[in-house]
């Protein structure tokens, strides 16, 4: 198997941890997630106050827990305040280098055949699924980061 592209790992990115719009929901999720990392400014600092003007509380609240969870983003003594991790930072730079259509494009680029890559175990290799194996995406914080 070829190596992962940037666009392979935000696909992988995006399957894990949004993964339930099935060519339908993309179209709302992707400008969301793209117009939140737009609100961040370049040092990666945000405020909350400056995320729900840019999305509406609902939208800027979902995605600050999701963005926790999925260890983008952290904060100090509340998470009205934070900053981006080192794959929130490489996730933003990626989305501020496309634009919506690119990433439609990139959504829809991969072909049944293919088999994405999960934080818990990697499709890369040439034996398939490797269950606990470390795949290194990008947008994912690895052990010891």
């Amino acid at each position: 198997m070829t190596a992962r592209t940037i666009d392979d790992h935000f696909y992988d990115w995006e399957s894990d941890v949004f993964g339930f719009g099935y060519g339908s929901g993309e179209e709302y999720t992707l400008p969301a997630i793209k117009a939140f990392m737009s609100a961040i400014p370049a040092d990666g600092k945000y405020d909350y106050g400056v995320l729900e003007s840019a999305l509406g509380p609902t939208v800027a609240w979902l995605l600050i827990n999701t963005f926790a969870h999925a260890n983008l983003i952290s904060y100090g003594t509340s998470p009205r305040y934070g900053w981006l991790e080192p794959a929130g930072m490489r996730l933003k730079g990626y989305l501020d280098g496309k634009t919506f259509d690119d990433l439609v494009a990139v959504m829809n680029s991969h072909a049944a055949d293919y088999f994405p890559c999960f934080k818990d175990g990697c499709n890369c290799g040439d034996r398939g699924w490797v269950n606990q194996k470390i795949c290194h995406n990008p947008f994912w914080t690895e052990r010891g980061q």
